[in-house]
């Protein structure tokens, strides 16, 4: 047994032996005044007390580990009455050591020897049981306290494996089709449109890669706007006249911290399946930052000659990350009709 065990086990005693007195403090303090300094205390709080502990500690440690499960119950109720019995039949015999204080009140001059022990042995039942079940009870409690931090601890694990998956289908979702985008420009555009484009490009991947999150998953808010103004700079670059995108931003986005790429598969979808070139259907996104809460709104009219009109992994994405970072904590409206499609997130803001 290490010093830890040890320090353990001493904490244990200590604990017990309070209890204990605390349980005798209606004798010792109201009943009988004088009681505390007689040897009747000493021996039936010190001696019996230890006895009674060491039923407790071998419930606790030993019986209820190995017996207290599906399949061994029957063994569990044998080995508690065999301590029970045990505990009795060794208690008469400590009893004997002090007879003229324990077994005194038991004896009586027309009854046996056998007699006085098997009545001290019945008493003892009642108190061996006490012990017994209160030890079942304390490792039982321990048990179910390791059992849900193990469980809090899969669930995190699962948490920030899921969380580390929903990232990963964001990535090569966008560089499928940035990538696209680049070999559209190479193969009718200039050159340096090219080159601009891979240089956006290399930036936002670089943020992908490096940008460190914190442990709740967040990254800086002002990072995650310069990252979507990237975006749409990237969205430029195929359109010769230019992009309808109207994106507004109110209240103060320094030291707001918010889920790493969280808006961008929005606004991806948005430029995939919206009207780009039309100024009469712009796209337009807007974030508001009020009390520690951020409000993120993108509305498009939806490009009925767009082959693929799904809405691909970014919905389902955000959704499952809003619900795993903040559930029940955020809102989130989608709209959608045969031309539109808008979708509204609310969520709280950490510094």
């Amino acid at each position: 047994m290490g010093k830890k065990e040890v320090r353990g086990f001493l904490w244990l005693l200590t604990g017990w032996m309070l209890f204990i007195f605390f349980l005798m403090t209606p004798e010792v303090f109201f009943v009988n005044p004088g009681y505390l300094a007689t040897k009747t205390f000493a021996v039936q709080y010190g001696v019996f007390g230890l006895i009674n502990f060491a039923m407790f500690y071998l419930a606790s440690f030993f019986i209820t580990p190995r017996f207290f499960r599906p399949g061994k119950y029957l063994l569990f109720v044998w080995a508690c009455l065999a301590m029970i019995i045990f505990f009795g039949i060794f208690k008469y015999f400590t009893g004997t050591l002090f007879g003229d204080i324990v077994l005194k009140q038991y004896r009586d001059p027309k009854k046996t020897e056998w007699a006085v022990a098997w009545r001290f042995f019945v008493v003892t039942i009642r108190n061996s049981g006490l012990c017994l079940l209160m030890g079942v009870a304390h490792r039982s409690f321990f048990d179910w306290i390791a059992s849900e931090k193990k469980k809090r601890e899969l669930e995190s694990q699962k948490h920030v494996a899921e969380m580390a998956f929903l990232k990963m289908q964001v990535n090569p979702h966008f560089l499928f089709n940035a990538l696209n985008n680049l070999f559209s420009l190479a193969t009718i555009e200039k050159s340096n449109k090219t080159a601009d484009g891979i240089m956006k490009l290399s930036h936002m991947i670089r943020y992908m890669l490096y940008e460190k999150e914190d442990s709740n998953h967040l990254v800086s808010l002002q990072k995650e706007i310069d990252f979507l103004n990237s975006f749409i700079d990237l969205v430029k670059l195929r359109f010769e006249g230019g992009i309808n995108i109207s994106f507004s931003i109110e209240g103060d986005i320094h030291h707001q911290r918010i889920p790493a790429l969280l808006m961008f598969p929005l606004l991806e979808n948005a430029c995939k399946h919206g009207v780009l070139d039309d100024p009469a259907k712009p796209v337009e996104m807007e974030i508001v930052i009020t009390e520690h809460r951020l409000r993120f709104y993108l509305f498009n009219h939806i490009n009925n000659y767009l082959k693929d009109k799904t809405g691909g992994i970014g919905l389902e994405n955000v959704k499952k990350r809003l619900a795993l970072i903040y559930p029940d904590k955020h809102t989130m409206k989608i709209s959608k009709t045969n031309d539109t499609f808008s979708i509204e997130i609310e969520l709280p803001l950490q510094r």
